[in-house]
């Protein structure tokens, strides 16, 4: 009978047995429970240039999601890049390991503070555009100081890149931030803010990736405003110098130039292409008190018409790709019956002038922008916007036409976020922001780009948006080390810091960059990293 206690202790060690492996495994698996990849392995972003299958895609909805994915990241040697709307063109968020897709991060909470009166936290894949409609429903109603133009993008993307809009005296979007939370490589969140600790907040504005994921980020506002939106187009010849544009952006709070190529055509003209009839389509914004001149139907309905304008003017655009050469009879028809309306000034609520036009994501473009300091009498302002003008009349001549969509313009003020673009050490300095915009794999694009890169670099030092595309112009990287040395070895000190094993050092053309920037050994550590 002694055979019946030693199967029943037996039982009892194989079934405490079972219970410790099951235990321990759920105990391994805690930490990276809802870091589970997507299905989906493809990802592409939003004109299509970029197209990447790597070997997860993560899309999580909570900082728990966050925090799992970095642990799982660590525990499985992999490195992480994020992602939001994806209307990032360079290779910013390319990977080979993690991808995290953050827009169903998506929760805003509007809050009192001691300091700036009114604070929005967002977290980092809300939208500008739910983020402008929880501050402009909240009691009082509220709104940031300035914002890009497409109200479809990512809070997270614009502070990362360091995007910008109009408004000249806010300048980038991130200088409006009070704080920010990021997931660091140890799978910590920490917290940056100027009363933390100022120069690591302001390595963590525009961080390009670098320091971790970006959880949430928490914006000063103010009580909602209006502004006047005037829109004029008027004769480049005669107008356009630096006296007036500087005259205009002293008593404006923003301006913006805008150019369509080749808008003076006349196809039965002895002389077609005579710059000379060309307009120069001049936006500015001034600050009201004076009521909106559209009810919140009749905006809706704008918006609309703009919508299916876009759509319309990128499918003429589209039928360029085959036959250039029409550019100029094709653009000039666009450009009539978009002024044929007549100059105009209307009032909006601050978002909505902001967000003048909707954003419409079937449309597909290349964009580049360079940024460049704007000398104290604006001359060079004035001197570029031309210049870019004339360099598409003599790739014309050639039977080239690289842009067939705008030349853009705007100033805007300093930052002292290092990474940024428009980084100054005199906080009263000026930048011009060149963009240039054209339907996606339009011929010559990138040898026009080329050439106005190489004007600007050898000029002015200008740096390119780091969202738009910059890495096909020769030796950038070489540039950019050399002209962002000094930040760069700033912002290394916080990035070695936060993520000492590189999880988030995923990106070759900033490897290169970062690289040359600080010499040799660290191009040889960089070899050696651990992921």
């Amino acid at each position: 009978m002694v055979i019946k206690p030693f199967l029943s202790f037996l039982l009892i060690l194989i079934i405490s047995t079972v219970y410790k492996s099951v235990a321990v495994s759920i105990n391994k698996d805690l930490v990276i429970r809802s870091a589970t990849p997507i299905d989906n392995k493809t990802w592409e972003n939003w004109n299509g240039a970029i197209d990447i299958s790597p070997n997860a895609i993560f899309e999580p909805s909570t900082l728990k999601d966050l925090i799992d994915i970095v642990k799982r990241a660590k525990k499985n040697h992999k490195t992480i890049r994020c992602a939001a709307q994806g209307h990032t063109t360079s290779s910013l968020s390319v990977t080979d390991h993690y991808l995290v897709v953050v827009n169903n991060l998506n929760k805003v909470k509007v809050q009192k503070h001691p300091k700036y009166g009114w604070t929005v936290t967002a977290e980092a894949g809300t939208s500008l555009a739910d983020l402008d409609q929880a501050l402009r429903t909240h009691n009082p109603p509220l709104t940031l100081n300035s914002e890009t133009v497409f109200d479809s993008f990512r809070v997270s993307g614009v502070i990362a890149v360091g995007a910008h809009g109009a408004k000249t005296s806010s300048g980038i979007i991130a200088d409006q931030l009070c704080s920010m939370k990021i997931v660091i490589g140890s799978g910590e969140v920490c917290e940056f803010s100027e009363e933390i600790n100022k120069s690591e907040f302001n390595a963590a504005k525009v961080n390009l990736g670098l320091l971790g994921i970006i959880y949430s980020v928490t914006f000063r506002v103010q009580p909602m405003y209006n502004l006047l939106m005037t829109d004029n187009y008027i004769p480049i010849k005669g107008w356009l110098n630096a006296k007036n544009i500087k005259k205009l952006l002293k008593s404006s709070d923003g301006i913006e130039l805008l150019y369509w190529p080749f808008n003076g055509f006349i196809q039965s003209d002895s002389n077609p292409l005579d710059p000379n009839r060309d307009l120069v389509w001049v936006k500015n914004w001034v600050r009201t008190d004076k009521q909106v001149s559209l009810s919140q139907q009749q905006l809706e309905q704008v918006r609309e018409t703009q919508r299916q304008g876009i759509i319309q003017q990128y499918q003429l655009l589209s039928s360029l790709l085959q036959t250039p050469e029409a550019t100029p009879n094709i653009t000039a028809t666009i450009w009539d019956n978009f002024i044929s309306s007549g100059n105009s000034s209307l009032i909006f609520e601050a978002p909505d002038a902001f967000h003048y036009i909707p954003a419409e994501e079937s449309a597909k473009f290349n964009l580049l922008e360079f940024g460049f300091k704007v000398d104290p009498d604006f001359s060079n302002v004035a001197t570029e916007f031309l210049f870019a003008i004339q360099t598409l009349y003599e790739f014309a001549k050639q039977g080239k036409f690289p842009v067939n969509y705008i030349i853009d313009l705007r100033i805007i003020k300093s930052t002292k976020a290092l990474l940024s673009t428009t980084f100054d050490n005199d906080s009263e300095a000026l930048y011009c922001q060149l963009d240039f915009e054209t339907a996606y794999r339009t011929p010559s694009w990138e040898e026009f780009g080329k050439l106005m890169a190489k004007r600007y670099f050898d000029k002015y030092k200008a740096k390119p948006h780091w969202a738009k595309e910059w890495e096909f112009i020769p030796n950038v990287d070489s540039y950019l080390s050399n002209v962002l040395s000094n930040q760069i070895k700033q912002f290394e000190q916080v990035r070695a810091k936060y993520d000492p094993d590189k999880i988030f050092f995923d990106n070759k053309s900033l490897q290169d960059i970062f690289n040359k920037a600080l010499g040799s050994k660290n191009s040889k550590d960089s070899k050696k990293k651990k992921y």
